[in-house]
């Protein structure tokens, strides 16, 4: 058993099931355009922020104004599909108030914009038991730079390196281990690679697994 002073979890893909829309959203997005998206890049859009994968995408298509148009029909599938298929993870509910009420202080540490990320959270109820969350449009760089877990870690008055960290991708996860941060993955789409899986502290199946890794 760890003992924490915080514990900081990434919101797409760990606590709410967004990936699975994300990736259903890209498929049909590229398919009207006529575009072919390799399962590979698809993979490396798990965790990735928007410019980056935009960047991707340019390389591979080679015109950027189709690559804008795609962006924008992906964007808009991708909301309409959130609204009516998005569910949360295996056990994030429970995980996430067994460590609020074991006297944990929980943060949110998302790449999602906050016009985004703090809806989802009041919707599935989990906004009550953050005490404090940072967003992607309030960091200069984007995971896997380590920016967001440290910028949670200065706002929780806490040591990065007494922090733990929950991520479900590779790009997640490596934010949090350059931060320092006791790093636990929970894989959705894609396995963590050797490096990742050797420097995280753990790699469970679900969050069923992590309030007992951390309280007992």
């Amino acid at each position: 058993m760890l003992s924490p002073q915080a514990v900081v979890f990434d919101m797409d893909g760990t606590l709410v099931d967004t990936e699975r829309v994300s990736q259903a959203s890209w498929r049909r997005a590229a398919a009207d355009m006529g575009i072919v998206l390799p399962d590979s890049m698809l993979n490396d859009f798990v965790g990735c922020s928007i410019p980056n994968a935009r960047t991707m995408v340019i390389e591979l298509v080679g015109d950027v104004q189709l690559v804008d148009r795609l962006f924008s029909h992906q964007a808009e599938l991708f909301l309409a599909m959130r609204d009516e298929d998005l569910e949360m993870r295996p056990g994030a509910f429970e995980a996430v108030r067994a460590l609020h009420d074991a006297g944990l202080p929980v943060a949110l540490a998302t790449s999602t914009e906050r016009e985004h990320a703090m809806p989802l959270m009041e919707r599935f109820g989990l906004a009550q038991f953050f005490s404090m969350t940072v967003c992607g449009d309030e960091v200069e760089r984007s995971k896997p730079e380590p920016d967001i877990y440290l910028e949670a870690a200065r706002r929780l008055g806490t040591r990065p390196e007494a922090c733990a960290a929950v991520e479900d991708s590779v790009n997640g996860a490596r934010a949090a281990l350059a931060a320092g941060m006791v790093t636990f993955m929970v894989p959705e789409w894609a396995e963590p690679t050797p490096d990742v899986r050797s420097a995280c502290a753990g790699i469970l199946q679900s969050l069923h697994e992590l309030p007992a890794l951390l309280i007992g």
